[in-house]
């Protein structure tokens, strides 16, 4: 294929051709009409950074601040945020919140609730992973899965009443 081949390909915006680099008309490029796809942290700038992703950004910055005003290493002040937490999970669905919420119910005895939060965790790492922006994908990278198995373990060990036996 000759240049002015692909270059006429490129002006109409047809890319049915094997050769030709995949995307979009150069006309389109040329003029902005298209966003480029970023898909590296770092890769924005002010002009570029998308909009969704500012304001995700903004809510999720929102709810770590107020996470971070809990004092999660202390199990009775974890339970008592539980219905903080819970709003947290309603601003922005963080992973870190889920996790806390998880260990909270435990601390409460909540275990069935305990379970429920694991699958949304799940569900959540799920859609973390599925995203198109690398800011979101990073929020599942040093966090381990919660399973309900996880949870029956838990309560064994606190209750092991709980399942019919002693300890």
């Amino acid at each position: 294929m000759g240049l002015r081949h692909w270059l006429r390909q490129q002006m109409a915006g047809d890319l049915d051709g094997e050769d030709v680099p995949p995307g979009t008309s150069l006309l389109n490029t040329l003029w902005g009409r298209e966003e480029q796809r970023l898909h590296a942290l770092g890769e924005y700038d002010a002009t570029t950074y998308p909009r969704d992703l500012s304001e995700l950004l903004a809510r999720r910055e929102e709810v770590t601040s107020e996470l971070l005003g809990i004092d999660i290493a202390d199990p009775e002040a974890r339970v008592e945020a539980i219905p903080r937490l819970r709003e947290m999970l309603r601003t922005y669905p963080h992973p870190l919140v889920y996790e806390t919420l998880i260990h909270a119910y435990v601390d409460a005895g909540r275990y069935d609730e305990a379970k429920g939060v694991a699958f949304a965790a799940s569900e959540r790492r799920l859609e973390c992973s599925r995203s198109e922006y690398p800011e979101i994908r990073s929020e599942i990278e040093h966090l381990s899965e919660w399973s309900p198995g996880d949870i029956e373990d838990l309560r064994s060990r606190r209750n092991p009443e709980a399942r019919g036996g002693s300890a």
